[in-house]
């Protein structure tokens, strides 16, 4: 018996080897995500080298950090973004060209602004308790990305400021009050981003550059810091240390690729993504040195990662989901992103969250949609 085993096996091998080999040399097509989600739409993806499957970090299965309560539930809103002004008032940007605003934490909310479809609203920022501007872009025959300003908290709004009219222009997002940057979505043959340095009240304030000349895509979230050091990922990993007027790029921290960016400081910081094809997954790496060098997986995910946010060097939250396997949630880290738990799972695609401090403590929120292309908003409170 043995020695049949033994001659099997030497049989066997070097069919697996010849395998083996042709994986190597084959491709994988993988799926991040599709934009927009409610109607025709852009497919995230990129070919890469197969690589052979490796023992990667899984999620701790202890006691969940903190507690989320689901505040709000809004019919018909596909949300890709929100943005709180104080721990009472925020706004939320949605497809179908909406922005929600709610004045008791997230309780309640009502719609300011409804431009409809082909209207995308991919991200919102709370410059000041009465500057509000809303990104995103205009997809008919003729497209463009787009910002819109209220000044008055969200009870009226301007016209359309075009700051592209080649691409998808994603989140806008302000330091300063002054300095602003937008990052496209997809662009022509190279990706673009738009910045200003004066406030981008018109789209003469607006200049565009290419950010990545090989026309790579980049995830929703990017950093943007207060020294106006700005980095982004996506198919590549993207650094700008002059308020996005010029990029560097390399390759990506994974080996499929990122999305998700958020940097605390000049050291500390994480990239995450997922994809939805062939797998469903995601996952989180961790530099300590500003990039120079990063980790492995510290977390592998049964969904996509849409959204990173730390309060500080150790706590922090990862969320993501998918909307077509109807599976999403939020996983909490308290050592700096090197491990995590699963804080609540949801079902929905979680794609933004933000934060306030309060006394005691910080509010966080997040916010994410279902299938059936209704918006869901969750809260915390950690001390």
């Amino acid at each position: 018996m043995k020695l049949a085993r033994v001659a099997n096996f030497v049989l066997l091998l070097p069919l697996s080897l010849s395998l083996y080999a042709a994986a190597q040399d084959s491709t994988t097509h993988h799926v991040a995500a599709r934009i927009p989600v409610t109607s025709g739409s852009q497919e995230l993806s990129a070919e890469r080298p197969f690589v052979p499957p490796v023992e990667t970090a899984k999620p701790s299965t202890g006691t969940p950090g903190n507690t989320w309560t689901l505040l709000a539930n809004i019919p018909g809103a596909v949300i890709h973004d929100i943005s709180f002004s104080s721990a009472t008032t925020g706004y939320a940007a949605a497809e179908g060209g909406q922005v929600w605003k709610t004045t008791n934490g997230g309780k309640n909310w009502t719609e300011v602004l409804n431009a409809g479809f082909p209207y995308y609203f991919y991200g919102v920022n709370a410059v000041t308790a009465k500057d509000i501007v809303v990104s995103g872009f205009y997809d008919s025959s003729t497209f463009y990305g787009l910002i819109r300003w209220s000044h008055d908290g969200g009870k009226t709004w301007g016209n359309d400021v075009v700051v592209t009219n080649t691409g998808w222009s994603q989140r806008v997002r302000f330091q300063k009050k002054k300095n602003g940057l937008i990052l496209d979505l997809i662009n022509g043959a190279t990706n673009t981003s738009q910045y200003t340095s004066n406030g981008g009240a018109t789209a003469g304030d607006w200049t565009s550059v290419v950010d990545d000349p090989s026309g790579a895509w980049f995830g929703l979230q990017f950093s943007f810091l207060k020294n106006l050091h700005a980095r982004a990922s996506g198919i590549d990993f993207c650094t700008s240390m002059n308020g996005g007027a010029k990029w560097s790029c390399g390759p990506s921290v994974d080996s499929v690729f990122d999305g998700e960016t958020f940097f605390l400081n000049e050291k500390l910081g994480w990239v995450a993504a997922g994809e939805i094809s062939p797998n469903v997954e995601g996952w989180v790496h961790v530099t300590t040195d500003g990039g120079k060098t990063w980790s492995g997986r510290t977390l592998d995910s049964p969904w996509p990662i849409r959204q990173l946010l730390f309060l500080n060097a150790k706590t922090g939250w990862a969320a993501g989901g998918n909307i077509y396997t109807g599976v999403g949630g939020i996983y909490f880290s308290a050592d700096g992103g090197n491990t995590w738990s699963l804080d609540v799972s949801t079902g929905s695609e979680m794609d933004a969250c933000d934060s306030k401090p309060t006394k005691p403590g910080f509010q966080v929120w997040c916010a994410g949609y279902d299938s059936s292309f209704n918006g869901h908003i969750y809260t915390t409170h950690v001390n």
